[in-house]
């Protein structure tokens, strides 16, 4: 990748995870990136072509620094392993906030940039613990691998978004409470209890 085209990839994740891809302002990016205007038709063509480049090269840090994660995921139990792929997500996320910020502004966009996912985009290895899970009774049987995926990214993601404001309101449980590894764990505990097999009273 030249200099010019990765300095103007970060600069427009900067800009469009703050100002979205009609608030942020071509001049912004190239004066952050430091390089003439005439760099961004060359390289992507148009802002909107940027502004997707931008979501995709994030999204693809995001699988890669995920990829260990869920590798190691897989040769451990369903439970363990599964609430270890989320809690490595949720550190990934919650120390990339140019990318929630995307997310964000993308998801109020309506999702019109990059192609909506299908089930079978889904992380495969995510998808084979908790068919694991599900085999030997640790997941409940009655709740889709997809709809458990889709709760668990909208509540990673959630956290990330809603961290500032939850630290302000959790702050009245107690120290305990006052850290990201605690909150976290406490929002995996929830998410492992919904998928996990009812217990019998």
């Amino acid at each position: 990748m030249s200099t010019s085209r990765a300095a103007l990839l970060d600069a427009a994740t900067a800009e469009f995870a703050k100002h979205g891809l009609r608030g942020a302002r071509i001049q912004d990016i190239v004066a952050r990136a430091g390089v003439n205007e005439r760099m961004i038709y060359h390289h992507f063509g148009s802002k909107e072509k940027l502004y997707a480049a931008a979501l995709v090269d994030r999204f693809a840090e995001l699988r890669a620094a995920w990829a260990p994660v869920l590798e190691k995921a897989v040769t451990m139990e369903p439970y363990e392993g599964m609430r270890f792929a989320l809690s490595g997500f949720a550190d990934i996320i919650m120390n990339r906030p140019r990318l929630v910020g995307l997310w964000l502004h993308e998801a109020l966009n309506g999702w019109r940039t990059l192609p909506l996912p299908t089930a079978d985009m889904l992380p495969s290895a995510l998808s084979e613990i908790y068919a694991r899970g599900q085999k030997t009774g640790v997941f409940s049987t009655a709740r889709p691998f997809e709809l458990a995926h889709g709760t668990a990214m909208a509540a990673m993601f959630g956290m990330a978004v809603m961290a500032p404001r939850g630290e302000q309101i959790l702050r009245a449980g107690g120290p305990a409470l006052d850290d990201d590894a605690t909150r976290r764990d406490l929002v995996l505990d929830q998410l492992m209890n919904g998928m996990a097999t009812p217990r019998a009273d």
